[in-house]
This record gives structure tokens, sequence and C-alpha cells, in this order.
């Protein structure tokens, strides 16, 4: 009994501390929500041409063949066809800011104080994770601005150089494996985010902008599934190169949806990837406003 009253007491400081910094800081909750407006655009743009790859995977969509990022459904490629855009280079410079802002929104969230159970330094880990992502794409668009003809490498050559090189270390086979098993872990935990819509604990219930709460709601549970099945087929194909002992079956989300497709279960799969990463990005965009700068236990 004292322990679980303890632990509430922990928790409930952790979101205390987390409204105290949101009160004293104000400026920054309001460009941490623009930097989820940024992950927003980079999701609905992967989503997007992804959909080419579900419904025409023969389309002009085909990641170049020299290896480069191209058009790729990827959230890489998603940055560089923001590129062809009219105003293209102020876009990318917009996003990497945004995303830069997301990224110090989660580095914040891991340096408030929270509770010391496992389960919320996995969240810790988890948020780092994140950031360093995001800041990494930060980079992509400012490269891309800075060396418009250095074309960035795709995520699936990327993905099967890094797999060659695994499989040819001793061990290799099996962290390759236990990546791809890892992936399909994370996974079951987004299956989880949107069937619980345990996200909601970051959201505030007041009415912000025309669209209703419920509705919010929604979509972020169809975006989660979509992430599900995204890092779903990753993993599985990760995996089905370790067994088969073949770098060329590990691919990123491109070649993932490109290898989904020659099935009809895959395509299947591949539409709810498509679509689920476009209503994903919807729904950062839609709940920026709502967003709250949360503890890791929250």
């Amino acid at each position: 009994m004292t322990a679980s009253v303890g632990k509430a007491s922990e928790d409930q400081h952790g979101v205390q501390a987390a409204q105290d910094f949101a009160r004293a800081h104000p400026g920054l909750v309001k460009l941490g929500r623009l930097g989820w407006v940024a992950k927003g655009v980079v999701y609905a743009l992967t989503g997007f041409l992804a959909l080419f790859i579900a419904f025409s995977p023969e389309s002009t969509t085909a990641p170049t063949t020299d290896g480069t990022a191209g058009k790729e459904a990827s959230q890489s490629g998603a940055i560089a066809k923001l590129a062809d855009t009219t105003g293209g280079t102020l876009l990318l410079y917009v996003v990497a800011v945004g995303l830069v802002l997301y990224s110090v929104w989660r580095i914040v969230s891991v340096l408030l104080p929270a509770s010391s159970a496992a389960s919320s330094w996995v969240t810790r880990v988890g948020y780092l994770i994140s950031a360093a992502a995001y800041l990494v794409l930060a980079w992509v668009a400012v490269s891309i601005v800075r060396n418009p003809g250095d074309p960035q490498k795709s995520e699936d050559s990327k993905v099967e150089s890094f797999t060659r090189d695994l499989l040819g270390q001793s061990y290799g086979r099996i962290l390759v494996f236990l990546v791809g098993a890892a992936l399909v872990g994370v996974a079951a935990v987004f299956l989880v985010k949107a069937i619980t819509a345990n996200f909601t604990s970051e959201l505030a219930h007041r009415g912000v902008g025309p669209v209703p709460f419920g509705t919010i709601v929604a979509m972020g549970r169809v975006g989660w599934v979509g992430r599900t099945a995204m890092m779903g087929l990753i993993g599985f194909f990760l995996c089905r190169s370790a067994v088969r002992f073949d770098a060329n079956e590990a691919q990123g989300l491109d070649g993932s949806l490109r290898q989904a497709v020659t099935s009809d279960v895959g395509t299947v799969l591949a539409v709810v990837v498509a679509i689920g990463l476009l209503v994903y990005g919807l729904f950062c965009v839609l709940s920026a406003p709502r967003q709250l700068l949360v503890a890791a236990d929250r």
C-alpha cells in the first residue's frame, strides 16, 4: 500500500512539474506545437506517396535506380518531394525548423521529473529515439537545400547496406533478426496505442478549432494503426532477410510496400499503411493546438 501511494505521489509530481514548466514557458510550448505540425506534414506526404504504391505499384513514384531517395514513400522521400514544390527551399527550411522544435519538445519531456519505474524509462528512451530520428530528418531537409545537386541516399539502400554489413559479421544474422523482431514489438506497442487511445493523455480536451475532440481521437486511432502496419512490414522483411540470409530482402518503407503489393494480403496492408500515415499526418496537424507537454510517466 505504501509503495502504491509513493508511486502515485511520484507520478503526480511529474504531472505537476510538466504543468508548471508549460505555464512558465508558454512560448516554448507554442513552438513545440509548431513542431507537431511539421511532423504531420512529413507523415501526410509520406502517406500520399505510399498511396501510389498501394494502388499503382508501377507508377512513376518508383525510387531512382541509383539508390537515391527520389520519390520513394518514406520520410526522407517526403522531405525530398518538398524540394520539387513551389517555394520548396522555404518549405524545407520551415519543416527543418519545425522538426528541430519537435525534437526539443521530446527532449524536454525526457528531462521533466518523472517516476523511476521501468515503464517511465522505456518512455524516456522512446522519446530520445524519436528526437534523434527527427533531428536526422531536419538535417536531411537542410542538406537538400544546401546541396541540391547531391541527392540523398534512399532509405531502402541504407537499410540494405546496413543489413549487408551486419550479415557479414559473426552473429550478424541473429542481430538482424533481433532488430526485425524489435520493430515487430514496436508495432505491437503502436497497436495498443491505437486500441486504447492512450495518446489522448497528451491532448487537452478543451475545444480548440472546428474539429471535435472525438473526431481527432478517431483520426489518431487510424493513424496509429497505419504506423503499426508500417513498423510490422519493415520488421517482417528484416526478419525474413535474416532467415534467408539475403540482405536484398531487407527494405525500408518504400521497398517493404513494393514487396507487399505482390500479394493480395500485402496490398491490403499497403493500403492500411498509406491511409493510416496520411490520416496520422492530419491528426498531428489538427491536434497540435491541443498537445500538452507531459512527463515520461504521464
